[in-house]
């Protein structure tokens, strides 16, 4: 018996809004990956813009907190060991001179600053920019320890490199080499941020729904990526407010050595009150602003309390 006319009509009807509303489904499946996809990638990118700005000015802070360590020791500190070599002989009774080992190692830090100072006023900025980022992040001690042999601009440079950290921040050789947000890892305080793959072939035609649960997982990676981000960012406010408050201390400091600054020991007095900051400011100048692992040196003021009591 034929199937009446109707009947097919009423079937196709079904079968046309049925396979309608799937396609509609799909549609609007591919309009919200494509809207998270592209929400995603505008966060990812203002996240990691951030960052880098950040990275640049701590950078830029390491660096100029190095720069001012080196003309103490060029000038303040040099100025300490040049009297206590002449002077040492009537000393006797000083509890704050230095010992041989002291002078030993002062007169190195001297000699390996004044050439990095020199190094910066010639403009070698490129070969010096690690010297000054590494001397201002770790201290004079941390940053020429690693120097066997060679200039202060080589021993601080490889100082730089020895820390990938450091390296990212210098904006040296590893950064330089896709050590940047978009090539692999930026180890800082035991934060690992792994990179946010491409988008390409995310599509799969015909697929809306697998293409939504692909954009929502590529949403959560970035999220987590920029939550990585924001701690990052963190810790470098915290290297940043360590150069400023270090930076300030060796100014006073260094100002305060001035103040009693003398050339001979007619003043016995002053004479032995500026060896004596002299001393303390040394130290000073010693203490890092971050740890081994690159993260900010918690409570910095405390390192240095002490070296301002006399």
């Amino acid at each position: 018996m034929p199937i009446p006319a109707i009947i097919l009509w009423g079937a196709a009807a079904v079968i046309g809004a049925v396979g309608g509303a799937k396609a509609i489904d799909a549609h609007n499946n591919n309009s919200k990956a494509e809207r998270i996809v592209e929400r995603s990638k505008d966060n990812y990118k203002r996240a990691s813009e951030a960052l880098e700005n950040d990275r640049k000015g701590t950078g830029e802070r390491l660096a100029a907190l190095g720069k001012l360590k080196a003309e103490v020791f060029s000038h303040q500190i040099k100025h300490l060991v040049s009297m206590h070599k002449k002077f040492h002989s009537r000393l006797k009774g000083y509890n704050e001179s230095f010992t041989v080992e002291d002078l030993r190692k002062c007169e190195k830090m001297v000699a390996q600053s004044v050439t990095l100072s020199q190094a910066v006023s010639s403009g070698a900025s490129a070969a010096v920019s690690g010297g000054l980022t590494a001397l201002g992040a770790y201290g004079a001690v941390g940053a020429f320890a690693t120097a066997s042999t060679g200039t202060a601009i080589s021993a601080l440079s490889g100082a730089a490199a020895t820390n990938a950290t450091l390296a990212w921040l210098g904006g040296g050789s590893l950064a330089a080499g896709g050590f940047g947000m978009a090539g692999g890892m930026v180890a800082l305080g035991g934060i690992a941020l792994a990179p946010i793959l491409a988008i390409a072939g995310f599509w799969a035609a015909g697929r809306s729904e697998e293409n939504l649960s692909n954009a929502k997982d590529y949403e959560s990676q970035v999220d987590q990526a920029c939550v990585q981000m924001e701690r990052i960012r963190t810790e470098l406010s915290g290297i940043r407010a360590n150069c400023d408050e270090l930076a300030g201390v060796i100014c006073r400091m260094a100002e305060l050595f001035n103040r009693y600054k003398v050339y001979d020991m007619k003043d016995r007095e002053s004479f032995e009150k500026m060896m004596l900051i002299g001393k303390k400011l040394k130290a000073i100048l010693d203490l890092p602003v971050i740890r081994k692992d690159g993260s900010a040196i918690p409570n910095i003021r405390a390192t240095y309390s002490g070296l301002l009591e006399f």
